[in-house]
């Protein structure tokens, strides 16, 4: 038994005003088939739901990743919450008071420092774009100006200028934030002499905001033409910001979701290149702040869409950002798309010069990613020269050796024939002889010892399983039960259920989570979600279990005795161990000829 923290009598009543179905039906598309819900699961890739919701037992079960759990897991886990954030979360969504938390102290302190760091960029943000409306920021303005923002975009994305050096810390101060929060949150620091000052100072402010809008950090664009400052400057990593897993624009995305469905995601390189396409329409856009992609971003684009187009800066580093990207964004089960747009402009430029309209023919007109990727490596390569041209071939073939069916192979082996004046059958043998000896080598360096479990462990846990789902035939035997438990895992979720039967108390599979750590004892998430699909006749097979615990137990008796009659030379001891072993023997045959 584990102890959450929170009284279960509380988290029972959270769990009931934040019904399962209802609080997932707000970030996932549900499709009711008998009494489960199912969706395509967020937490892996898949195109055939085998995500299940339970709306009874209020818990769900991925029957692809074997993901399960409350609530309150599928809160945390989907929005990259601790479980005290998600309580809260949970809370807060139903206006529940959130009661006082009882488990380590450093976890609640954790949470109050995230607080206070968020209440001290909330109000830095709120400042920042105060000041758009002085006298001094003037060269701010027209800088805004220049890049043909308006008040309605620069009031959207927050927009603000950091005047000086100084006034950011006076009016923080004045708002009770101590200069230890200023500098947890990573927008005041220290000079040389020791005296602190605001790290963006004199610059345009460019708030950096989460799914719930609330600001976690800043890119600020010097206004200095001194040379020493460099030109833009992210907030560094703190406590409720971490660049590499930070999508600019992300709380836009989350309320387009909530419209409807997102056909696709563009994403770019920075926030100027984000608020020109938002102000020439493509609102669907967001960027990942000059960092490389990572797997976390593409999993959180994932929750939002199936598709994701890549319109990266139009230079030779943009263009080597989108072919690092393809891979880490398609691993993810997202479709892959890139633009390039001409005379290496980035979108912003792009927009300036051309127009949105020839800027969505041109998202229209984005290539497949791999077609992409073997458009680039043509233009790496002279393939009018012989060598040149193999090494372009062989690069080629890693890419389409990666996918999975022939008909996607020959997708590709037709444009690389193409550009490589090769014949597509001599590309197909290459691909066919890599990929046998590739098997050969995935044998013998892939094998994984999967352990089985034994017909006792097996058993036991069918027996628990049942009484989990509380199957009649199990809750009444549940008095003749009499297991020698070894596992400790067992032992309590029996007694709870023995308990809640004896008090004549219900409970819910949903209600197990406040007691047990599911989710990290692999023991219990098996009895948790075992699939009876399988099982012919229940009741049968549970008496068959019972039965067979039983013999197993006696045999392991059996044994214990003849050990102990081969170490004891007491003949009447012995005697009496004898007739012991007579009569467990013919226990033992009774069982045996049950057919067990």
């Amino acid at each position: 038994m584990i102890n959450k923290g929170f009284d279960d009598r509380f988290l029972e009543e959270l769990k009931s005003k934040c019904d399962i179905v209802s609080t997932i039906s707000k970030f996932l598309t549900l499709q009711k088939k008998g009494k489960t819900y199912w969706a395509c699961c967020p937490f892996h890739y898949e195109k055939t739901p085998s995500f299940a919701i339970n709306e009874v037992e209020q818990y769900y079960h991925c029957f692809g990743c074997g993901e399960s759990g409350d609530v309150i897991k599928f809160v945390s886990k989907f929005e990259n919450l601790s479980f005290l954030e998600s309580v809260k979360f949970l809370a807060e969504s139903c206006g529940l008071k959130l009661p006082e938390y009882e488990q380590n102290e450093k976890e609640m302190e954790v949470l109050r420092q995230k607080e206070k760091v968020l209440k001290a960029l909330n109000l830095a943000r709120d400042y920042y774009k105060s000041n758009l409306n002085l006298p001094a920021s003037k060269q701010a303005n027209d800088y805004l100006l220049k890049r043909q923002l308006n008040s309605e975009v620069i009031n959207y994305f927050n927009i603000g200028v950091s005047l000086d050096w100084n006034s950011l810390i006076t009016y923080l101060t004045k708002n009770d934030v101590s200069l230890q929060t200023m500098k947890l949150a990573g927008i005041v620091e220290n000079n040389e002499s020791g005296k602190p000052y605001d790290v963006f100072g004199k610059r345009l402010m460019f708030p950096i905001e989460n799914v719930y809008g609330d600001c976690i950090g800043f890119t600020g664009r010097s206004l200095e033409t001194n040379t020493k400052f460099a030109k833009y400057k992210n907030s560094p990593q703190t406590i409720v910001f971490d660049k590499s897993k930070t999508i600019y624009n992300i709380k836009t995305i989350k309320e387009l979701k909530k419209q409807g469905p997102i056909n696709y995601i563009i994403i770019c390189e920075g926030t100027i290149d984000v608020i020109a396409m938002y102000k020439a329409g493509f609102k669907n856009t967001v960027a990942c702040l000059g960092t490389a992609i990572t797997p976390y971003h593409a999993k959180e684009l994932k929750k939002y869409t199936d598709k994701v187009i890549l319109c990266l800066d139009g230079d030779d580093a943009g263009q080597n950002a989108i072919y690092k990207a393809i891979d880490v964004l398609a691993e993810t089960g997202l479709e892959v798309r890139a633009v390039k747009l001409k005379n290496n402009l980035d979108p912003d430029e792009y927009l300036k010069e051309f127009g949105s309209q020839a800027l969505n023919e041109q998202v229209n007109s984005s290539l497949d990613a791999y077609e992409f990727k073997i458009l680039s490596l043509s233009k790496k390569y002279n393939l009018a020269d012989t060598y040149q041209n193999n090494k372009f071939i062989k690069e080629c073939l890693e890419i389409i050796n990666k996918f999975q069916t022939s008909s996607e192979k020959e997708t590709y082996l037709k444009i690389v024939a193409k550009l490589a004046n090769m014949s597509v059958d001599v590309l197909r043998r290459d691909v066919l002889s890599s990929n046998s000896s590739s098997n050969l080598n995935l044998e013998n360096e892939t094998l994984e010892l999967a352990s089985r479990q034994d017909g006792l462990t097996k058993a036991i846990e069918y027996i628990l399983s049942c009484l989990v789902y509380k199957k009649a035939f199990a809750i009444n035997s549940i008095n003749k039960i009499n297991i020698n438990f070894k596992n400790s895992s067992y032992l309590n979720l029996f007694n709870f259920i023995k308990n809640c039967a004896e008090q004549n108390k219900s409970f819910t599979i949903s209600s197990l989570f406040n007691y047990f750590n599911i989710e990290e004892d692999v023991v219990l998430n098996r009895i948790v979600n075992f699939n009876f699909d399988n099982v012919q006749n229940e009741e049968e097979y549970f008496n068959t279990c019972l039965d067979k615990v039983f013999l197993i137990e006696l045999e392991q008796k059996q044994k214990e005795l003849l050990n102990e009659f081969k170490q004891i030379k007491d003949l009447a001891k012995r005697r009496e161990i004898v007739m012991e072993l007579n009569n467990l023997t013919k226990e033992i045959k009774n069982k045996q000829r049950g057919k067990i």
